[in-house]
This record gives C-alpha cells, structure tokens and sequence, in this order.
C-alpha cells in the first residue's frame, strides 16, 4: 500500500493544505533521443515519483493546430490506488524546470478526477496528480503521486534552395537534360517553442525524422502539380515535357500519422531571389523540310 500522509481536517490544516508552495526537485525526465521518430525518442508517458523510466504512451505526442491555438486534452487520475484506498478528490499540478530543478505549481480549482487542458503551446508538458482519501475526520494526501509527459509537435518552417551547377543556367531544351541537372534541396527544419513557458528544452526541427514529397507546377497550373515521386531531402531537375516549372516541397512528420490533418503538412516553394524559381524547358525543333524551289536547267 502506498505511504500515506495524515492531514487533520480543521481550518489551519485546510489553509496550509490549499496554500501554493512550489516544491523544487532534480529534473528526472524528459530526456528526447534523436533521430525521434517514434513516441517513445520523445520520452513522454507516465512515470510514477519522477523515478526510473517514462512508460511510453503514443497519445501524448500531439500535433498544433493553429485553429485553435493548439490541442486540447483531457487526463483522467485513476478512481484508486490499486491497494483498496478510494480516492474522493485530486491535487493537480503543472511541472516546470529552470533547466536544473522542477518545480510543482498547483492547478487551483482543480481537484476532481479529470483535468481539461486547451490551446497547448508546441513542446513539452508535465503533469503531476496526487490522491486524496477523505473519510470524514481526517484527509489523507498520497505521498506518491504519477506523473504524464506529453509533447506538442511544432508547425514546421521549412527551407529550400537549389543550384544549377554552373552549366545551362535555369532553361535547357527538352531533348538536352543537362549532364548535372538543376538541383532542389531542402536546407533545413526549424520548429518554434517561443511560446512555451514550462522551460524543458525541445528538440530542434532538424532532429525529428520527417517525410518528403516533391512536387512541380508547369505553366501556372497549381490545381494539378505534377508528383515527382521523390521522397529524399532533394530532386534533381529532369524534366522534359516543355514548359515553365516552380517546385514545392511538403514536409511531414514520422513521429505521429497525421491522418486526415492537412494542416500538418507544412510546405515550401522553392525561392529565387525573393521570387518562385522557375525552370523553363524549351521544346526542341524538329527537323526542317526541303522542297525545291526555281529550277534552271
């Protein structure tokens, strides 16, 4: 049975019991391993007294939705301890760090079973619940408590570039794919957590594995981008059904299936110059044809 802490119930006893003391301790978890592409190189899940290992628990990684400035989600506290002890109210807290130690800061007004959080900013958050037993004389407090690590993934800024090796510029006839050809690349993956406060540190954008799709507009026509059935961090330029070609690349997280979320998918249009970048290729002539003009014999 879990240790438990006797708390009389009169007025002093109450008033210490509701008074907000952050509680310091060494910071135990989360402890992200790169490349994180699955739930578990994030280290979120539950751990119980902030020892040993995190159990991994998928749904803790959630994705941000700018329509609501973010998830929401609903943590429910179990009805006992597992050792015939009822618990009749909760303590809930938010989990913060200075980098070195954690600090407990209470959730007031929050003492039943569930707790609703909404509009949760990308990165790390660390939630505490402690039991109480009350049985009429006196309230019990649970010395152990459980801790949850979830994890808001960030909306991806993405960063391409190309090069054109030096050799035919940005134009080529369509029968004459340069010998290197024109090159698209993705030149980084940013994330931004400048909105949280809960001060654990994130992984970077470039630490996550992610997806790639590669994909062309010829002549303006956006409604149908054409597939280049490319799924690395870059595209060599090997197109040649003439035509003018932008290029954009969608970027997707590993970590979690994005389902039917669209707003997951973060793109980038290749840039020149603070403009689309556009390959032009030119249709190659076929051969002249030769009829015999005026004739002296």
């Amino acid at each position: 049975m879990k240790k438990i802490t006797t708390l009389f119930k009169n007025g002093i006893a109450a008033m210490m019991f509701m008074a907000v003391i952050p509680v310091s301790a060494q910071i135990v978890a989360p402890q992200p391993s790169s490349p994180i592409g699955a739930p578990a190189d994030l280290d979120v899940g539950t751990i119980t007294n902030n020892t040993g290992t995190v159990t991994t628990v998928d749904d803790a990684v959630l994705f941000y939705n700018p329509a609501t400035n973010g998830p929401s989600l609903t943590l429910t506290a179990s009805l006992d301890d597992g050792s015939g002890n009822t618990f009749t109210s909760y303590e809930w807290y938010n989990i913060t760090t200075d980098g070195t130690d954690e600090t407990e800061n209470i959730i007031t007004g929050e003492s039943v079973q569930s707790l609703v959080r909404t509009a949760l900013p990308p990165g790390y958050h660390k939630f505490r619940v402690y039991g109480l037993v009350d049985d009429g004389s006196v309230i019990c407090q649970s010395d152990d408590f459980e801790d949850i690590i979830v994890f808001v993934l960030s909306p991806l800024t993405v960063a391409t570039t190309f090069a054109d090796n030096g050799t035919t510029g940005l134009a080529y006839c369509s029968t004459d794919v340069p010998e290197n050809p024109i090159a698209l690349s993705v030149d980084g993956v940013t994330a931004d957590y400048s909105d949280n406060a809960n001060g654990y540190a994130n992984p970077a954008g470039s630490d996550f594995e992610v997806s790639y799709e590669w994909f062309a507009v010829k002549d303006g026509e956006t409604g149908s981008p054409i597939n280049l059935a490319t799924t690395t961090d870059s595209y060599d330029v090997i197109l040649t059904d003439p035509g003018t070609y932008t290029f954009y690349v969608e970027v997707e997280y590993a970590v979690k299936d994005k389902d039917a979320r669209d707003y997951v998918t973060y793109t980038s249009t290749v840039q020149n110059g603070g403009s689309d970048l556009e390959i032009v290729v030119s249709p190659t002539p076929g051969a002249p044809a030769i009829t015999i003009g005026a004739v002296t014999d």
